[in-house]
């Protein structure tokens, strides 16, 4: 596939082959593509959009209510860090529905405290993450035979309860701690990969994202009614590095604020991940651990941000 400053256009409704070979080409060289004709209602679409916009409207008082801790990471959060650096932006990460459910293990549990003031929020977010998680799976297969294994090769690492989340980006031009930051952020989200499988990213239209390409950071300005995808660091490891999850990064936002929703595709928490191809190129990552030490560097400044080349073999 030739370089191209752009970053591809992939249509889920091609023959299937096509959507295979395409796929495949986009993530070895950019780990990142637009998607259309992906099955995702629009109405759904604009519906969690307008809850977003919502919920990120309310005082500060009631969204640091809903506040997120250590031991339960869902919930609203302005502080958030990245290569231990404040992002300017706001965040609500929403978590699996535990109702019912005994806990398996994962680190990550615990209820999302949901706005009580905002009634569509809870059932709009579920559909969503459900349509989310549905169409994840379907890409998980495609990108499964493009590494020339079998389509279900990386479907038991999700067995089970799986650890994928929605998370609730406000961008705004203003910084959301206002007075009380003791340093001011920098970038919206400063550069980095994504930890687990596959992310599917909505937005409101307003550019800011950027994939760094051949040395250079270049816009991937959202395709309208389209998702925007990209692999994570599991699948980089799983591809023995023949695809590579790619560093972004989003614009601070000066002149007009952002939103955007990313939905997190993670494996199981007991999973283990290990490359398909030989030889290894990495030793086996338990995804638990890394997931657990990720987190860790992202709530607050627990010690350095573990990468998946601290499990080089």
């Amino acid at each position: 596939m030739p370089v191209t400053a752009t970053v591809p256009v992939i249509d889920l409704a091609a023959p299937p082959a096509r959507v295979r070979d395409q796929l495949a080409r986009a993530c070895a060289d950019w780990g990142f593509f637009h998607l259309t004709n992906h099955g995702v209602d629009p109405v759904l679409m604009a519906a969690v959009i307008a809850e977003a916009r919502g919920l990120f409207a309310a005082p500060a008082a009631d969204k640091r209510a809903l506040s997120r801790s250590r031991d339960n990471p869902w919930g609203y959060y302005d502080r958030e860090l990245t290569k231990n650096r404040r992002d300017k932006k706001e965040i609500f990460d929403i978590g699996p529905d535990v109702a019912g459910f005994p806990p398996t293990g994962d680190a990550f549990t615990g209820a999302t405290p949901f706005p009580p003031w905002r009634t569509a929020f809870e059932p709009t977010a579920r559909a969503y993450t459900a349509a989310c998680e549905a169409l994840c799976l379907r890409l998980l297969s495609v990108i499964a035979s493009g590494l020339g294994v079998g389509s279900g090769a990386l479907a038991p690492a999700f067995e089970g309860d799986h650890t994928s989340f929605l998370r609730l980006n406000h961008y705004p031009t203003s910084d959301p701690m206002g007075d009380e930051a003791a340093a001011p952020p920098g970038l919206g989200i400063h550069h980095h990969t994504d930890a687990g499988a596959i992310t599917l990213l909505l937005t409101d239209g307003v550019p800011g994202l950027q994939v760094l390409k051949d040395d250079v950071w270049r816009p991937v300005d959202p395709v309208p009614g389209g998702l925007i995808v990209n692999l994570g660091d599991m699948v980089q490891v799983w591809s023995n590095d023949a695809y590579q999850a790619p560093l972004h990064q989003v614009l601070a936002m000066e002149d007009s604020e952002r939103f955007s929703l990313a939905y997190f595709f993670n494996p199981a928490y007991s999973a283990v991940i290990r490359p398909l191809g030989a030889p290894a190129r990495y030793r086996d990552l338990p995804w638990g651990e890394f997931r657990r030490r990720r987190a860790d560097g992202d709530f607050a400044d627990y010690g350095a941000e573990v990468q998946i080349s601290d499990y080089r073999a």
